[in-house]
Parts: C-alpha cells; sequence; structure tokens
C-alpha cells in the first residue's frame, strides 16, 4: 500500500533482526486507518493482491527485455521499480535523469543522496502505473537519448 506504510517481510529469521533495524529507520508509523485497511484488503475474497503482483511483473518483465543487454540493472525480485547503474555509460544518475527527461520525455530518478555516497550512480525507474503498451520501445528511446 504504497504512501501509506503498511507491509511485511517475509525472510529467513536470521535476518529479521537486521531487517528490524532497517525498517525503523525507514518506515513512519502508518496512519490509523492503515492498518485496518491492510487487513480489509487482505481479508477480501476476490483482494486484487494476485492480479496486482502479476500485472507488475509483466511490467518487469517488459523493462528487462527492452533494457538488457545495454544496461546494468538490478533485477527487481518484487515491488514497483528497477534501478539502472548508469556508471558504465560513464553517467551519474542525475546526469541520466536530465539527459532521459529532456531527450526522451522520461523521468526517472537519481538515487543521488538515497544512502551511501555510490547510490549516485543509480538511475530508478518507477513502473507502477506505467501500462504495457506505453513501455514499449522505452529501451530504444533510451538508448537515443544516452549516446554520448
Amino acid at each position: 500500500m504504497i504512501g501509506w506504510r503498511v507491509g511485511w517481510v517475509v525472510c529467513p529469521p536470521s535476518l529479521s533482526e537486521a531487517l528490524a533495524r532497517v525498517s525503523l529507520s525507514n518506515v513512519v508509523t502508518p496512519v490509523g486507518i492503515a492498518q485496518p485497511a491492510a487487513a480489509a484488503a487482505i481479508l477480501a475474497a476476490d483482494d486484487g493482491i494476485a492480479a496486482c503482483t502479476a500485472e507488475w511483473q509483466a511490467r518487469r518483465d517488459r523493462l528487462l527485455d527492452e533494457l538488457q543487454p545495454d544496461f546494468t540493472l538490478v533485477r527487481p525480485q518484487g515491488g514497483w521499480s528497477l534501478l539502472i547503474d548508469m556508471a558504465p555509460l560513464g553517467l551519474s544518475g542525475r546526469e541520466a535523469s536530465r539527459a532521459l527527461l529532456e531527450r526522451a520525455q522520461i523521468a526517472a530518478t537519481s538515487m543521488e543522496n538515497w544512502g551511501l555516497p555510490d547510490t549516485a550512480r543509480y538511475l530508478r525507474l518507477v513502473f507502477a502505473n506505467e501500462p504495457l503498451p506505453r513501455l514499449a520501445g522505452i529501451g530504444a528511446r533510451m538508448r537515443a537519448a544516452l549516446k554520448p
């Protein structure tokens, strides 16, 4: 439930303590309505989770097909975005973000200031609301926009 700060992690017990520490520093307490709303969504006869997951996976797979092998990707195992390492192209995430917006009308976020200093090399593409037809050809558009 994006923006409502509700979610969970399924992981081996050996990772749970470290993940709990990370979540404390990255997650704000959910608003009052969020927890009951999440429970209602999960308990509904057709909660839409399977359909949403399938759609996000199809979008992710389209991006992977469009962008590989020319871009170094951090393959998402879940969620609604993927990271691209721009360093092999000699660009920072910020430089790539600006070029994509100006030359190809593609909005992507630089990961600068999202963690350690080396995150500035990454670009984040969010595909949560991008229908498959709109993702068609994104690889060619990105290649053209990021040519030296």
